[in-house]
């Protein structure tokens, strides 16, 4: 296929931009777009795009509906299947990592949930000479953590059933499950979550939640750092940094900006900032700072 040379570029790079734009553009019709919608969405020619569709159907990218119309075909779920079956979560995660514990001067942490617990699967560390101390393959109750409370706030209802029941049966301290749909309902409306010392004693975290391309939740980013140069106006200034860096990951991992959480889920966001919880759990374990 040839088309007409002009200021952007050779023919056959220009080809391949109105390829892409056309393959967008149906991305963005899933029921699929009319010769006409598709000639306005991309300011191709009407002859030259049918001949592209009919190239492009011919690779199995492109299909015509039964009415006429023209949508995504099943050979762009091959391309699809093979970008997702080549990410890695960690590697993926260094990249907004190490930025993001450059900006913040703090140590970052990549977590996922393991039954009531969750477990550090990367880190990077703090720049500066006191910081805390962690490893990978850590683990901490998910209830108290802001990367367990990201990864909650928009789990389905029964992993947070499931992981209350196993924090009681560990800990032996009960838990209001009402302050902890308060908590992670405000989880939600913000964006991140807080953990100011209610996980170990002399650190404090924010956290935001990292979803994959099904909308799920799959894991938290965190920054941590000591108590003594973090507070809860740190943790607002400092979430929007963190929920950026998540958002960044999860765009990563093709996620498209839906939660893949059911409307219907009496976890769901209330629509408003929720009053903090009164009776969630809180640890005694102090993690000592040390000089690096």
């Amino acid at each position: 296929m040839k088309v007409a040379n002009n200021e952007r570029g050779p023919d056959g790079l220009r080809a391949v931009e109105r390829t892409v734009g056309v393959l967008r553009a149906l991305a963005g019709s899933p029921a699929g777009a009319s010769l006409t919608e598709l000639v306005t969405a991309t300011e191709i020619p009407a002859t030259t795009l049918h001949r592209m569709l009919g190239v492009l159907r011919g690779t199995a990218l492109v299909r015509e509906t039964a009415d006429g119309r023209y949508a995504l075909a099943a050979g762009t779920m091959t391309l699809a299947r093979s970008y997702l079956d080549g990410l890695d979560l960690r590697q993926e995660a260094l990249t907004v990592m190490r930025p993001l514990s450059a900006q913040t001067g703090e140590t970052c942490h990549l977590g996922v949930l393991a039954l009531a617990h969750v477990v550090y699967i990367e880190k990077i560390d703090s720049p500066s000479r006191v910081r805390m101390y962690s490893r990978v393959g850590q683990t901490n109750p998910a209830l108290t953590t802001a990367i367990g409370r990201a990864i909650l706030a928009h789990a389905p209802a029964h992993v947070v059933d499931e992981v209350i029941e196993a924090y009681g049966r560990l800990s032996d301290e009960p838990v209001d499950r009402g302050d902890v749909d308060a908590l992670l309902a405000r989880v939600r409306t913000d964006g991140y979550a807080r953990d100011l010392q209610e996980s170990e004693l002399g650190i404090c975290c924010v956290a935001a939640p990292v979803f994959d391309h099904t909308g799920h939740v799959v894991a938290g980013l965190s920054i941590s750092a000591p108590a003594t140069r973090f507070d809860a106006e740190a943790a607002d200034r400092l979430g929007p940094q963190v929920r950026a860096a998540a958002t960044e990951l999860s765009g990563a991992l093709g996620w498209s900006g839906a939660s893949g959480r059911d409307d219907t889920d009496p976890q769901s966001d209330p629509g408003g900032r929720a009053p903090a919880p009164r009776s969630v759990p809180k640890a005694g374990r102090s993690t000592a700072t040390v000089p690096r």
